[in-house]
């Protein structure tokens, strides 16, 4: 088959996952098309698919990906995100769509005006023929409900083969807690504050990334902000701390906390919809919850052990061989499920 992934963010975990579909169903052939987030790159794409970049707006992307997408004959058009999702009310009947939130907009966290525009966004584009490919159970509970006759898939997200530090790094004289992400309002960097604020001196908080929403809030707390920095040396850092203390107020499936894990690094996460369909070991709703829940990982070794022996589970849980083999049967589920009518010609 010949698939196109489309994507107007095209970094951080959206790209790791992007990266991992290639992958894992390297028997078909890849193109991407996508607007890339400068200083958000993680994995190479790999060298067997062709990526057309874009650069400038919104709307003017996806008039390129529509005249792009129209221009070659993909049997599969596969949309990542709520941007490029939009696509689906601009293609033509009888194009092959696979849309893939990655963590449907009108989740939790946004102001009620705000989640019922998107509600409404998504339940329109959800009319039109299409399947939907979902990363956790909460995904594809949402899509349901937005069209309960609708086809799809549950692929699971997984860690991307990378290669470790061979030897853990020394034991650091405070406990390091780290957080990756783009500091924005998704991953709740306020929250992530108040719990360091709480938790006081006994740890040293750590945010591994940059960004501007909330950025003032971690730095009055003492949080130490590391910018974008590079694969190996965030590898390295994540390996180093005692704890992924995950804050974010809503989320697909996060890949971050899959490549901690996967790194031997244990999890308290934010108990959200996901996280909890993801079974997540869960530390509260609120920062003093799971302030508590921080200092309880560092003073209780049962606890401790406790935390350690899930995440351990959480990772194995997604391996990437069943996230192949998903993802595998979800391509030609939908190649056999959705029509493949004439194409219109690119005039947009």
């Amino acid at each position: 088959m010949k698939i196109v992934h489309v994507s107007e963010a095209f970094g951080g975990g959206l790209r790791s996952a992007i990266v991992n579909y290639v992958r894992g169903a390297d028997a078909h052939e890849h193109h991407l098309f996508v607007r890339t987030r400068v200083g958000h790159e993680t994995f190479d794409v790999p060298e067997t698919a062709t990526v057309q970049t874009f650069d400038g707006d919104l709307m003017a992307f996806l008039r390129d990906a529509r005249r792009f997408i129209l221009g070659n004959n993909f049997d599969i058009v596969h949309l990542h995100s709520s941007y490029a999702g939009l696509l689906r009310a601009m293609l033509p009947k009888g194009t092959r769509i696979v849309y893939s939130p990655h963590c449907y907009a009108m989740e939790e966290g946004h102001p009620p005006a705000k989640r019922l525009t998107y509600w409404a966004v998504e339940r329109f584009l959800a009319g039109r023929e299409q399947m939907l490919m979902a990363v956790s159970p909460r995904e594809l509970a949402i899509g349901h409900d937005l069209r309960p006759s609708m086809p799809s898939r549950e692929v699971p997200n997984t860690v991307t083969p990378m290669s470790l530090v061979v030897e853990r790094p020394p034991a650091l004289a405070r406990p390091l807690v780290a957080m990756l992400g783009r500091i924005a309002d998704q991953k709740d960097p306020r929250f992530f504050a108040e719990v360091a604020e709480v938790v006081g001196p006994l740890c040293e908080f750590v945010w591994i990334g940059s960004g501007d929403e909330g950025r003032e809030c971690l730095e009055r707390a003492g949080v130490r902000i590391t910018g974008w920095i590079e694969p190996a040396e965030v590898r390295r850092l994540v390996q180093t701390a005692s704890l992924y203390l995950h804050t974010a107020a809503w989320e697909g499936a996060p890949l971050s906390t899959l490549e901690a894990a996967e790194m031997g690094c244990p999890i308290l996460s934010r108990s959200i919809p996901s996280m909890v369909s993801l079974n997540y070991p869960l530390a509260g709703t609120t920062p003093v919850e799971m302030a508590i829940a921080v200092r309880r990982f560092f003073a209780d070794l049962d606890y401790q052990e406790l935390v350690r022996a899930q995440s351990v589970e959480v990772a194995k849980s997604f391996d990437f061989a069943l996230m192949a083999g998903r993802l595998t049967e979800a391509y030609e589920f939908a190649r056999q499920r959705l029509s493949h009518g004439a194409k219109a010609s690119p005039r947009f």
